[in-house]
């Protein structure tokens, strides 16, 4: 039978959303998480907000940031919003991952052919006008392109021969979750986001679904299922971010077309400047140049360490951020859900009683990739049931 009223435990940007879709649809919701997203302390207050599936290996990904790409994307073409911007991203590379633009067709991103096999799925959508180049055809474009990327001679020392750049959309998260705890909450949502108190177990969770008369549940406790869920796959990804001032940072010397040119997101995961584990990048979102960073499984440190510092640091530096006349204005450490595969599914175990339970978590880094299409397969899970 379907949900008609539905406890949402969590407020991060999968139980926001969550909680819309189903007030959208007409079914009434209780939201409930021990903190406010609006806390700084919340993992999807201080995240990048970068569109890109990041450390999220189930199958269904694909789908999922495509319908939130269906979302966001056209929010970030009204220049009128602020929610959403559309950022050229560039993403460095040692190696080759197939054909250059050059060699083939955008059919042929489509069909398969060409060798296009190598580039990643999502990289077909028209809408983010993805690109596969050289180094030497990157700086070829940018005296039309004018983006705000280091030297060509520092990327090439650097080995880095090949690159991904790509128009994607970059939420201001804080912005996000702000506006849609508002939503909800005109919405007619029963909310409490601070009630300082975290549910111990599952049986918990659903006697409370019963005694405020509700027929469903979903988890969207993040990091917070491993112990609820006794989810040991569940794990923390500890993330590490400086934070700048975007009015106020200033860029290099060397920084090409530096006077009007656009401010660009900039990822690399090989070294010498990155690795899967410690990522170089910095990203644009509202007000903030956002440094990082890391992805440490398991790592439970909660302030960035001395050497760490000094890391994201010099990953300012060579991203083109001034270090010597730029200085942070905050810094985050955050940990992310991740898990070998998201869980996305109807709990079984309590199929036999009064109460559907549908968990949503373990996006690792792409919770604000998926949010919206993991929202909506939550939804349908419960309505369609």
């Amino acid at each position: 039978m379907p949900a008609s009223k539905v406890l949402v435990v969590g407020s991060g940007a999968i139980g926001l959303r969550t909680s819309l879709e189903l007030l959208r649809k007409k079914v009434s919701v209780i939201l409930r998480s021990p903190r406010s997203p609006i806390d700084t302390s919340v993992c999807s207050q201080g995240a990048g907000g970068l569109w890109m599936p990041f450390h999220c290996d189930d199958p269904r990904t694909d789908r999922w940031a495509k319908e939130t790409l269906d979302e966001l994307y056209p929010i970030g073409k009204d220049d009128s919003k602020s929610l959403v911007e559309l950022v050229p991203t560039l993403a460095l590379h040692r190696n080759n991952h197939g054909p250059t633009t050059l060699d083939f067709t955008r059919n042929d991103y489509a069909s398969g052919t060409g060798g296009a096999s190598q580039l990643p799925a999502w990289s077909t959508d028209a809408r983010l006008q993805f690109q596969h180049m050289t180094t030497e055809m990157l700086y070829w474009q940018n005296y039309i392109n004018r983006l705000k990327i280091p030297p060509e001679q520092d990327i090439l020392a650097a080995g880095y021969s090949y690159a991904w750049l790509f128009n994607p959309p970059i939420v201001d998260c804080p912005k996000m979750l702000e506006t849609m705890l508002k939503e909800v909450e005109s919405k007619g949502a029963d909310v409490n986001v601070e009630t300082g108190m975290e549910y111990e177990s599952l049986e918990e969770i659903v006697d409370d679904a019963k005694s405020l008369g509700c027929d469903a549940v979903v988890n969207c406790t993040g990091l917070g299922a491993r112990k609820l869920c006794n989810d040991q796959e569940m794990v923390g990804a500890r993330g590490i971010l400086l934070q700048y001032d975007r009015q106020d940072c200033v860029r290099t010397e060397d920084i090409a077309f530096r006077e009007d040119g656009k401010d660009t997101n900039i990822m690399v995961e090989e070294g010498p400047w990155g690795s899967e584990e410690m990522p170089c990048y910095m990203i644009t979102r509202g007000n903030t140049v956002v440094v990082g960073g890391s992805y440490l499984e398991g790592d439970t440190e909660q302030d960035i360490r001395d050497h760490e510092r000094l890391r994201l640091l010099e990953n300012a530096r060579l991203m083109g951020i001034d270090t010597e006349k730029s200085s942070p204005v905050g810094e985050w450490t955050g940990f992310r859900p991740f898990r070998p595969t998201s869980r996305l599914e109807v709990d079984a175990k309590f199929s036999n009683e009064d109460m559907q339970i549908v968990h949503s978590y373990g996006y690792g880094g792409s919770g604000w990739t998926v949010y919206v299409g993991a929202a909506k397969e939550a939804a349908r899970l419960l309505l369609e049931s």
